[in-house]
């Protein structure tokens, strides 16, 4: 398979996944299969490895952050690119299991009713310093997945 091919089949895999199992709408996100969720980083990293592990086995690392990092060294990924990335992947880890503190299971859906968002907020340390809880953390979680998402496109989407 071509590199193109292989760019192409894996944006439009995560493009399927995205819309059939995510089912994203404006009052409900999904932290992991959503856009610029952390099916995104993940995507994206095995995809970096795809192309550069035959070749390099530095990045031939098997859990993401490690292997952010080892994408970093080899300067297959940009710094600032990787720290959004990893930074943006912890915010996501940490939700996730806030999540399955709040459901008492694994849950990776985020509803946006105002009650079950604070109460989220403020298990993430949200206390409204500057707004609501709830409006502060949907704003973080936006901007973090906007800045994953712009990243992903920047190296898997075909028109890009």
């Amino acid at each position: 398979m071509k590199l193109a091919e292989l760019q192409a089949e894996i944006y439009r895999l995560r493009q399927r996944m995205e819309k059939e199992i995510a089912r994203e709408g404006t009052n409900q996100f999904n932290i992991k299969t959503g856009r610029g969720g952390m099916v995104d980083v993940e995507f994206l990293v095995q995809y970096l490895q795809l192309l550069h592990g035959g070749s390099v086995k530095e990045v031939r690392v098997c859990n993401t952050l490690g292997a952010l990092s080892a994408l970093k060294m080899q300067h297959f990924l940009p710094a600032a690119e990787v720290e959004l990335l990893a930074d943006g992947y912890r915010f996501l880890r940490r939700l996730e299991n806030k999540l399955r503190l709040v459901h008492d299971q694994s849950f990776n859906q985020i509803d946006t009713d105002t009650a079950s968002l604070r109460k989220l907020a403020r298990r993430l340390g949200y206390h409204g310093e500057t707004a609501l809880p709830e409006e502060q953390f949907l704003a973080d979680y936006k901007q973090v997945t906007e800045q994953i998402r712009t990243i992903f496109n920047s190296h898997l989407c075909p028109e890009q």
